[in-house]
């Protein structure tokens, strides 16, 4: 049955390569909002869910964010487990992966951000960035009004 297996090898590649389109979405989409992230105090971390996959991007813990690009992100299971290093082969997944996987798997937001021990989960990586960068912790006015900060220590 030769001819059975061919159309479900090529649903397969289609399907391989479709995730890996998404992934480079979130991969860019993480990126842009860290080109826009002010400088931070603290090393800070942003993470965004790949659209209908059980994964997310994160970037590694930095001061800086906007000089983060794709090849610093890493690929994360909702278990928090690597499961795609690091394109420069030299950056190594935020210290707080745990718990930017367990805010995607309560799936309060599409996005979290991580920064001295707060966490803030929004629908964007910028709204979740400007949460956690909210020293006072209350929603600042241009904020999106769904976003959730808590302590991680």
């Amino acid at each position: 049955m030769p001819q059975d297996e061919a159309p479900r090898e090529r649903g397969d590649v289609r399907t391989a390569a479709v995730r890996q389109v998404l992934i480079a979405r979130a991969r860019e989409r993480l990126c842009e909002a860290c080109a826009q992230a002010p400088d931070a105090d603290a090393p800070t971390a942003v993470s965004l869910r790949v659209q209908d996959a059980d994964l997310f991007v994160i970037t590694p813990d930095a001061s800086v964010l906007h000089d983060v690009g794709p090849a610093q992100t890493s690929l994360v299971d909702l278990d928090g487990q690597v499961v795609g290093t690091a394109w420069d082969r030299r950056s190594a997944p935020s210290s707080d992966t745990a718990a930017h996987a367990a805010a995607h798997r309560s799936g309060a937001g599409r996005a979290v951000a991580s920064c001295a021990g707060r966490l803030a989960h929004a629908s964007t990586p910028a709204a979740a960035l400007h949460a956690v960068a909210d020293q006072d912790g209350s929603p600042s006015t241009h904020e999106e009004p769904q976003h959730h900060t808590r302590s991680t220590q």
